[in-house]
C-alpha cells in the first residue's frame, strides 16, 4: 500500500493502529485509508460493511410500529453511518455532512478521491504504462528505486488491479541496467522466480550493491595510492636532477638523445 509523504503523513491515520477506532481519514492517501477501512469494518462487524455496498436496510416508516428485526435494521444503519462519521477528520467530515447513509458517504468520497468510472480508467491505464516501462534510473539505488516502484504498485493495487509475487520479481530483475547483467542470469538460473519473494530480491540485490560500492572504493583507493606513488617517484627524480652541475646535465642529455637515436634507427 502506498505510504504518504511528508508532515501529512503522520496525522492522515491519526487513530488508524487501533482495534477500536477506524483509521482516519484527513484527506490524505485515500487508497490506503480505504484498503484498511474495509479490512477494520470487515474485522469489527461484517454485516456493517453491506450497508457501505448496498445501502441502508429499508424500516417501517411508523416508529411506533417497529419489531426486533426493524430495531436490528435500524441499528445497524446509525453503526455504519456513525463509523464513517467517527473516521472522517473536520474538513472531510463538511465535505459530506449532507449525506444521510453511510453508502452516501462512501461513494461521495470514492468519486472525489478516485474520480467517475471514466477517470479511475484512465488513472488505471497510466499506471499500468508506469508500470511496463519501469526502469532503474541513473544513480539510483536498489532501496530507491524499490520504493519508486512500490508507490507505482500500491497505487494499482489501490485500484483493484494487482500482480502475482513472481510477475513483479520477473520486472525488478528486468529494470535493472545492463551492468547489473551478470547478477540477474546468476538469480534466473539459482532461483525459481514464480516462488522467490520480493523481499528478498531486494536483500539480494541490495547485499550485491554494498559488494560493488566497496569494490569500487577499494579500486579507487588503490589508483590514489599509486598516483601517490608515482608523485613521489617523480618529485624525487627532479630533486636528484637539481643536485646536478651543468656538466652532469649535459652529459645527460646527450646520453638521452644517442638513445632516442638508436631507437629510430631500430625501426
Amino acid at each position: 500500500m502506498a505510504s504518504g509523504s511528508g508532515s501529512g503523513a503522520v496525522l492522515y491515520l491519526a487513530d488508524g493502529f487501533s482495534q477500536n477506532r477506524p483509521p482516519r481519514f484527513e484527506g490524505v492517501n485515500y487508497g490506503y485509508w480505504k484498503n484498511r477501512m474495509e479490512l477494520f469494518i470487515g474485522s469489527t462487524d461484517p454485516k456493517i460493511w453491506d450497508r457501505f455496498l448496498d445501502g441502508p436496510l429499508e424500516v417501517k416508516a411508523n416508529r411506533s410500529k417497529w419489531t426486533d428485526e426493524d430495531r436490528d435494521k435500524h441499528q445497524q444503519n446509525c453503526k455504519a453511518t456513525n463509523l464513517m462519521y467517527c473516521a472522517l477528520g473536520s474538513e472531510e467530515y463538511h465535505k459530506v455532512s449532507g449525506c444521510k447513509t453511510a453508502k452516501e458517504i462512501w461513494d461521495k468520497l470514492q468519486v472525489t478521491y478516485e474520480g467517475t468510472s471514466q477517470v479511475k480508467i484512465s488513472r488505471i491505464n497510466s499506471l499500468k504504462t508506469e508500470f511496463e516501462l519501469f526502469k532503474m534510473m541513473e544513480g539510483e539505488t536498489i532501496r530507491q528505486m524499490y520504493e519508486r516502484f512500490r508507490t507505482t504498485v500500491n497505487s494499482l493495487e489501490n485500484m483493484g488491479i494487482s500482480y502475482e509475487s513472481g510477475d513483479l520479481v520477473r520486472k525488478l530483475l528486468w529494470s535493472l541496467p545492463t551492468k547489473w547483467e551478470a547478477k540477474v542470469t546468476a538469480i534466473e538460473e539459482a532461483k525459481d522466480l514464480s516462488k522467490l519473494p520480493v523481499d528478498e530480491l531486494i536483500g539480494s540485490l541490495t547485499t550485491y550493491e554494498e559488494k560493488i560500492i566497496r569494490e569500487s572504493r577499494e579500486e579507487q583507493k588503490k589508483e590514489k595510492r599509486g598516483i601517490a606513488f608515482r608523485t613521489q617517484v617523480y618529485e624525487e627524480e627532479c630533486d636528484s636532477y637539481q643536485d646536478m652541475d651543468d656538466d652532469e646535465l649535459a652529459m645527460l642529455s646527450n646520453h638521452i638523445s644517442q638513445l632516442m637515436r638508436m631507437r629510430k634507427e631500430r625501426r
